[in-house]
């Protein structure tokens, strides 16, 4: 008798280990638990989901991605909320301090790029320009005046991508161009003066909500990545675009649906980053349509319910404080 208890004993636990072993990581069934130990499918709402992807990049490296996908169609109450902060601070402070009215938030994303605390990137909130785009930088010993991208939310719901800047002969108010215009960093090639609101092509744009950045990934279902880089005048900017870092986009399929990106680099679980044209093209795997690039590098991260869903790469990896992140919410 005593052996037959402990027959079944042996038995019981073999099964209960078989049963409650962790399963291997598969980048396509995106468990709820992935293999960086970060829980990415809990309390979120329907309409919203958050996947991660090991994307193999060959020569035995592979970068980590997380990926927020909002579905207006499943869920009409879900938001997309740029947020301006006065005092920079960490992107799960920006969620946490999140006020709207009647709005819970879900995820937040660092947004724009910044200076000593202050944004250097349009963000438009609820129709109000909160913050203007860089008119000017530096390169060569010259004064350029960079066109750099915005993606928008129009006033009836609808998403754009578009290349900004802010004239001064309209009170620093965004205009919309066709192209990133006569830039080019790569040729040292520059525009002799700023646009204004007579260039060629200008029109006065009217964004609800917006976040700035750049430069362009892709256009009407284009990668157009790198040339933007160099038009846009990033590459003295230190955003390495053509190299592998930690990166942070936004983007609009052609169903409407916004797709929110995080990179982990820097070996950052595991993740080498990735270039800014092979973030454009897993985005549009993704049937991704128009997106931008935003700030990246120890800036980049996603946030969520629970904490942290991607590793910064800054020492500590630990958030780095910014003044603009992009939250998704639900209307309550």
């Amino acid at each position: 008798m005593f052996k037959k208890y402990i027959l079944l004993l042996v038995v019981s636990i073999f099964v209960w280990t078989c049963e409650n072993k962790t399963p291997d990581y598969n980048e396509y069934d995106f468990p709820e638990t992935d293999s960086s130990g970060i829980n990415v499918n809990a309390k979120y709402p329907k309409g919203l989901t958050v996947d991660t992807t090991i994307l193999n990049l060959g020569t035995n490296s592979s970068a980590f991605i997380v990926t927020a996908t909002i579905d207006f169609t499943k869920n009409s109450k879900l938001r997309f909320n740029p947020v301006h902060s006065t005092t920079a601070s960490k992107p799960s402070v920006h969620l946490h301090n999140f006020s709207s009215a009647n709005q819970k938030p879900y995820i937040a994303i660092n947004g724009g790029y910044f200076w000593q605390g202050a944004s250097l990137s349009l963000l438009i909130s609820n129709g109000v320009v909160k913050s203007i785009e860089n008119q000017s930088v530096t390169r060569d010993g010259k004064t350029v005046y960079p066109v750099r991208s915005s993606f928008g939310q129009m006033e009836n719901g609808s998403f754009e991508t578009t290349w900004i800047y802010c004239v001064t002969d309209d009170g620093n108010k965004p205009y919309s161009f066709p192209s990133a215009l006569g830039n080019d960093e790569r040729t040292k090639i520059y525009m002799a003066t700023p646009p204004t609101s007579k260039t060629a092509g200008a029109t006065k744009w009217l964004a609800k909500n917006s976040i700035g950045g750049g430069p362009m990934l892709i256009k009407d279902s284009i990668n157009v990545a790198v040339e933007n880089y160099w038009k846009e005048v990033f590459d003295g900017g230190g955003i390495a675009g053509t190299s592998r870092q930690p990166r942070t986009a936004i983007g609009v399929t052609g169903k409407g649906r916004l797709v929110l990106v995080v990179v982990d680099g820097r070996n950052s679980n595991g993740s080498v980053g990735i270039t800014l044209a092979e973030l454009a093209n897993f985005m549009m795997t993704l049937g991704v349509k128009h997106a931008i690039n935003v700030d990246g590098g120890g800036s980049s991260v996603m946030v969520g319910p629970e904490g942290l869903l991607t590793k910064p790469s800054d020492s500590g990896n630990v958030e780095r404080s910014v003044p603009t992140s992009v939250i998704i919410s639900e209307q309550q």
